[in-house]
């Protein structure tokens, strides 16, 4: 039982243990990665915004940005057009003083009209698909009409009809029999609508499962000259030329522009000669005799014959829907004709292919991906910004000059998502390295340094970078003593108390806590933020600490503890800075040659029972404020170098009587000691003695003077001390 109850869980760790190997193989590297994590984000930003573009409300704003090309575009000049439009408008109802529909005997005088003027091709947008409820004879008279002209095409329209059962069901509704008998053909005039109800597209044909019919535009392109249609390979060939179909049977209209762009003549005036005669006398003009014949405005035209009057509400929404702030729909009559146009023109509008148009929106994409990465983050943003208008201004070039509609909305999307999914990545990688530098970096600074380190964006180099930076090191005298005459937690306990302390003098005036070795501290200062007075800071910082170990050395002489004393080494030089190491794991520091002899001069307080050493260079750029005294000139083991070193007394004057013995009489004794004057010197020393009887250096020289007065030095003797030890 037991065993049985094990293997379920001993299922799920394998499988946990599996997932683990999957995301530190796989997933964690992409991660880690910032282009393979960009690339990933820009390939998701592309398939989200092919999936939005599907979405009502963005294909809709596709829609929209079609529409505009064509305003941007403007109407084009259709001085030579072939297309007229006979117009049943608010004109010809106030002249005819006729209520709809109208007798078809007008239309029959119609058609004579427009065969006298030389007609191409007549065209009716009108259907007559029942016989005339008033005169029976008026179907005759338009039939004989139709008969005399040849060419022409009668209308018939698709509509939703419903069964017996119920059903639905498609069919063509044809003109009756007696004009199809006498007409050169008919065609369906049915137009299709977006779902935002624009017309943009235009059926080849329509059809049932019975029976398919050319529509009215393709059917008066068919009954033009020799021209043919093919459609036995499943696609529309016209004259042996593939037509670019838009979805399914049909084609995007190139719109020649606002309403009454073609030709257009009132219907009454085309009916107005001298045998017709208007209702009221005084709007008779004989108009069509008089103008339309002389000029000869039909002679060998195509002419539509269409409604714009509002009550019969054959008007349509289409790109040039708004002309100078106002909104006009165009009759459906002109729909047809601008079809038309569109066909004997060829200059059919194309949609791009999908495939152009996703290699187009990945490049995009992934070029957007490189700017973020890249670049910094303004430049990036106005670059992106011109990608967009760039890809605005390339997709209205090629629907001006090609006809091309190329997809604005899924490409923007993707661009807009791409830079915003790599932004999204940068800021958190960003913020995990602002994260990681304060966790790095608090350690050794301030938090003030901290906050310029991050405000600057720039971290110190992996490998280092040259720099002239002080260095200061701190030691605590007699530690292994101290340590072996107290308990482990007693020495734990007082020394975490003083470095916590050293270590907030030091952030105090924005030194770098390089490392604790033990109980040595070492200090950094000019590094990682820059500063020019970093030695002063430096030696500020020394004399801090003096005073700060004077405060706890009372707090532990009050509870009958003894305390110890600390050397202090300060040296200013070129270094090595920066986070070097392993690349597994490294350290902010400094290395070099300046940093051994700020190290030496800490230990060199031993030798002259001083607090703090600095070296020539740190002096001569804190002399103005240092209150300070020369010590020695110094040879360091293994180094051929001399160096003058100083004993820093303080960054604030004075006492009087410390600045006259200490400083000034202790000088005077160390110019005669350089002299060779011994007992000049030994006076001098033994002065600064009497008041100062632990004055560790004056006791140096005292001693060096007696041993010199017993046994002189060579007469090549420069005065140089060197260390034995390092």
């Amino acid at each position: 039982m037991t065993q049985k109850k094990s293997q379920p869980s001993s299922s799920a760790d394998a499988t946990r243990s599996d997932a683990t190997k999957f995301s530190e193989k796989f997933i964690r590297p992409v991660l880690r990665n910032k282009w393979l994590l960009g690339g990933g984000l820009s390939l998701f930003a592309v398939v989200l915004a092919l999936a939005l573009s599907t979405r009502t409300a963005f294909e809709s704003l596709e829609l929209k940005s079609y529409d505009l090309r064509f305003t941007l575009r403007g109407p084009q000049r259709l001085d030579d057009s072939n297309i007229v439009i006979v117009d049943i408008d608010a004109q010809s109802f106030d002249d005819l003083k006729q209520r709809w529909p109208f007798p078809r005997y007008y239309y029959a005088k119609l058609i004579d009209n427009l065969t006298r003027a030389g007609a191409r091709l007549i065209l009716f947008d009108v259907t007559f698909t029942e016989p005339s409820k008033n005169d029976p004879q008026e179907d005759q008279a338009l039939a004989r009409a139709a008969a005399r002209a040849g060419r022409v095409f009668f209308a018939g329209k698709l509509e939703d009809i419903t069964t017996r059962n119920g059903s639905p069901v498609m069919s063509l509704i044809k003109p009756i029999p007696l004009l199809l008998r006498n007409a050169s053909g008919w065609a369906s005039i049915s137009i299709y609508e977006d779902p935002d109800g624009f017309v943009r597209r235009y059926a080849f044909f329509v059809s049932t499962e019975k029976e398919t019919v050319w529509s009215l535009a393709l059917q008066a392109y068919l009954g033009l000259d020799d021209n043919r249609a093919d459609l036995s390979t499943g696609k529309l060939r016209l004259n042996d030329k593939k037509v670019p179909a838009y979805r399914a049977n049909t084609f995007l209209i190139n719109y020649r522009g606002f309403a009454k762009a073609f030709p257009t003549y009132s219907f009454s005036d085309v009916l107005d000669d001298k045998e017709f005669r208007l209702p009221d006398a005084e709007l008779e003009t004989d108009v069509f005799e008089e103008e339309f014949l002389p000029a000869g405005i039909f002679k060998d035209k195509i002419v539509f014959i269409g409604a714009s009057a509002e009550e019969l509400q054959d008007v349509k929404l289409t790109p040039f829907f708004s002309q100078d702030g106002v909104q006009r729909k165009m009759p459906g009559v002109e729909v047809h004709a601008h079809a038309l146009s569109t066909i004997m023109r060829g200059d059919f509008i194309t949609r791009t292919s999908f495939g152009l148009e996703l290699l187009l929106m990945a490049l995009c994409a992934f070029v957007t991906m490189l700017l973020v990465l890249r670049v910094n983050a303004m430049l990036a943003t106005v670059i992106t910004s011109l990608l967009l208008v760039l890809w605005l201004a390339l997709a209205q070039m090629l629907f001006n000059l090609m006809q091309l509609w190329l997809p604005i909305v899924a490409p923007l999307l993707g661009i807009v998502l791409s830079y915003f999914g790599n932004v999204s990545q940068t800021l958190v990688a960003e913020r995990r390295e602002r994260w990681r530098t304060r966790k790095v970096f608090e350690q050794y600074v301030s938090e003030s340094i901290v906050k310029s380190i991050l405000a600057s964006g720039k971290e110190p180099k992996f490998g280092g970078e040259k720099l002239q930076l002080t260095v200061l090191f701190s030691d605590i005298r007699g530690f292994t003593t101290y340590c072996e005459k107290r308990a482990p937690e007693m020495v734990v306990q007082r020394l975490n108390e003083y470095l916590t302390l050293m270590t907030e003098v030091i952030f105090k005036h924005e030194g770098t806590l390089d490392k604790f070795v033990g109980d040595e501290i070492m200090a950094l200062f000019g590094a990682p933020v820059y500063f020019e007075n970093h030695a002063e800071k430096a030696c500020a910082t020394a004399c801090d600490m003096i005073t700060s170990l004077r405060e706890l050395q009372k707090r532990w002489s009050a509870q009958n503890e003894d305390y110890f004393q600390i050397g202090i080494g300060i040296n200013t030089g070129t270094m090595i800075v920066g986070n070097l190491g392993a690349q597994q794991r490294f350290d902010y520091t400094v290395i070099g040659d300046e940093v051994n002899l700020g190290a030496r001069l800490e230990g060199a307080n031993k030798q002259y029972a001083t607090s703090i050493i600095i070296s020539e260079a740190t002096y001569k750029q804190v002399k103005q404020r240092a209150h300070a005294r020369e010590l020695d000139l110094v040879r360091v083991k293994g180094k051929n170098k001399l160096v003058k070193i100083y004993e820093l007394r303080g960054m604030e004057p004075l006492a009087a009587i410390e600045e006259d013995l200490i400083i000034a009489t202790y000088t005077k004794g160390l110019q005669l000691y350089k002299l060779r004057q011994w007992y000049n010197a030994l006076r001098e020393f033994n002065r600064v003695l009497r008041y100062f009887p632990s004055d560790g250096p004056s006791r140096v020289y005292v001693e060096r003077c007696l041993d010199y007065i017993a046994l002189p030095p060579p007469e090549d003797w420069d005065g140089v001390y060197e260390f034995k030890t390092k």
